[in-house]
């Protein structure tokens, strides 16, 4: 009796555990992708690693890029757990752990989904203005980039000189 109660115990535990997370993951399915500013080329940040989007390496810490992918949100230089993700309006506001090669701490995000499928940035959940995200893709880093700049590597955020 007392075994049964204690994996009845353990189960409601791990449901527990995660109930957020599963609850976390369909609030942010529709943002699942790689996104970079808009106005900046995909091909000069994301390339192809098997069958996922990947930063290109050496990554620049200061380019305006990211990843959701499941649970994770990654940037050049840090890799977030999605911890919460709640709703305020049109924007879901997702607390996140953060780690990098230095230190770990929390963060918070606000995103918004547009009608033309980019996303957009908040610095606060209430207000204030707002930057514009692109999805990349496969099949926009061939397109939209033409499959590189014209023979000459690019800097992310700098202009080939």
């Amino acid at each position: 009796m007392i075994g049964m109660a204690y994996r009845v115990s353990i189960g409601l535990l791990a449901i527990g555990f995660i109930a957020p997370v599963q609850g976390a993951l369909s609030q942010t399915s529709s943002l699942q992708g790689a996104w970079l500013e808009e106005g900046l080329s995909c091909g000069s940040v994301y390339t192809t690693a098997r069958s996922a989007m990947a930063f290109k390496r050496p990554a620049s810490a200061f380019i305006p890029a990211f990843i959701i992918a499941g649970k994770r949100l990654s940037t050049p230089l840090a890799t977030c757990r999605i911890v919460n993700v709640t709703t305020s309006g049109d924007r879901q506001i997702m607390s996140l752990h953060c780690t990098t090669s230095i230190a770990s701490d929390s963060a918070r995000a606000v995103l918004a989904p547009t009608s033309d499928g980019g996303l957009l940035r908040y610095l606060a959940a209430e207000g204030g203005i707002a930057t514009k995200y692109q999805r990349c893709n496969r099949d926009n880093l061939k397109a939209r980039d033409g499959g590189g700049t014209s023979g000459r590597s690019a800097t992310p955020g700098r202009s080939p000189s």
